[in-house]
């Protein structure tokens, strides 16, 4: 899915944000109470606070749950509102959301690790290690060559069927909801589909020459990694990310296991209508399987912003999280980042790179948000699609309570 997003937050009416200080309540009490309300047309309306319950009600959202990270510690994890719209179950801090491609940069991490394990090589054509899928050439695969960085960093030049389409769009017709296991393969997805409107992919600029987003990169990144060590991809990313650091409310399986589908929240429409069996599932893992919470997802981040810092002993080397967190592609005219990384969205500060990545479904949005240079982030997650503002509403009530830099 497309997705816009607000003007950044250092335009010439921004207002100063108050230097972070008081107690871990009273921090609390100041994202909770001190929303900046972001305009229709995405143009923060600074010194318009607003509260995050009024602005729940405003959205009409059903839930919404937080966690924050300070000085690379778990500052809080707080739930609001319910799982199932008007059915008084409420978000706590172990409901699952649907992540959307917030899934990528876990994704790309487990990858890396592959690579330094020599499985994989940053820079060889895939061409040369998929067995149950080829990119197709033409003249722009004779120029230059389809990797996995240009996969992970979306520079392989790919457009396919898959990614341009919009919440106000029906769901496509790969999707199963509730307990029905997808049918339909990446294989067949990366085809195309012309009876569901679904086109080929294909390479249609010079790989490695422009940012171009799209899903099947991550697509074929996953039959990469299922071709080269002979096993499903959900497998994979649960033993090498969500068991290793303790996830244990995330799963990347489509359907999730039964006891997580009991404790996660039910995904809502733009009519807010829940999701039909509370959830949709993708034939895809890697670009946008994981369910999880934020609060997991802020074990993941402080993992890599560890690493980043020089730690050991982590998911990544040191040398990897460098790199996954350093340009690899430029990007023009995005409200969010100058760059793409390694499954990360990218832009520079005076305090070290800021490293975002949003997700968005037909039924949920969500959005992590880290500065690895001095252990700040967030992750936010909504069960409904109505609430992409709102998600960076209370990402700016986060940063004026934490003092993060906003150049």
């Amino acid at each position: 899915m497309s997705t816009k997003y607000p003007a950044e937050a250092n335009q010439e009416s921004a207002q100063p944000f108050i230097p972070p200080s008081g107690s871990a309540d009273e921090r609390i009490s100041r994202v909770e109470n001190g929303l900046v309300v972001i305009s229709a047309d995405w143009q923060p309306q600074w010194g318009t606070i607003s509260t995050l319950a009024e602005r729940i009600t405003y959205y009409h959202v059903p839930g919404v749950s937080i966690a924050v990270i300070d000085d690379n510690k778990i500052s809080f994890t707080r739930g609001y509102g319910e799982r199932i719209a008007a059915n008084n179950e409420p978000v706590t801090t172990q409901t699952l959301f649907h992540a959307g491609s917030v899934a990528k940069s876990l994704s790309a991490a487990a990858t890396l690790t592959l690579v330094e394990q020599g499985l994989l090589n940053l820079d060889d054509d895939v061409n040369n290690h998929l067995t149950s899928w080829q990119v197709p050439e033409n003249e722009n695969t004779s120029a230059e060559k389809v990797t996995l960085r240009r996969l992970l960093s979306h520079s392989a030049g790919l457009k396919d069927g898959l990614t341009d389409r919009s919440p106000d769009d029906p769901m496509p017709v790969y999707i199963t909801y509730g307990d029905d296991v997808p049918q339909v393969t990446l294989q067949q997805l990366l085809e195309g589909m012309p009876e569901d409107d679904i086109e080929p992919t294909r390479v249609v600029t010079v790989p490695g020459t422009s940012y171009r987003y799209t899903n099947a990169d991550y697509a074929i990144l996953e039959l990469l990694v299922e071709d080269q060590i002979n096993q499903p991809f959900d497998e994979f990313m649960q033993a090498v990310v969500l068991d290793r650091l303790g996830m244990a409310f995330s799963s990347y399986r489509q359907p999730l296991p039964q006891a997580l589908r009991a404790i996660s929240a039910s995904e809502h429409t733009l009519d807010g209508k829940p999701v039909e069996g509370g959830r949709a599932n993708f034939p895809f893992h890697a670009a946008g399987g994981l369910w999880t919470t934020p609060s997991d997802l802020a074990v993941f981040m402080i993992d890599l912003m560890q690493a980043y810092q020089g730690e050991t002993g982590h998911i990544l080397s040191p040398q990897m999280a460098q790199q996954m967190l350093s340009l690899q592609i430029r990007i023009p005219d995005s409200p969010i980042s100058d760059a793409f990384g390694l499954g990360v969205h990218l832009q520079r500060t005076s305090q070290g790179p800021k490293v975002c990545h949003p997700g968005g479904t037909w039924g949920s949005c969500s959005l992590i948000w880290f500065y690895p240079q001095i252990g700040k982030g967030a992750a936010v997650m909504i069960n409904s699609t109505c609430g992409s503002l709102l998600l960076y509403e209370i990402l700016l009530g986060i940063a004026s309570a934490y003092g993060w830099p906003m150049d």
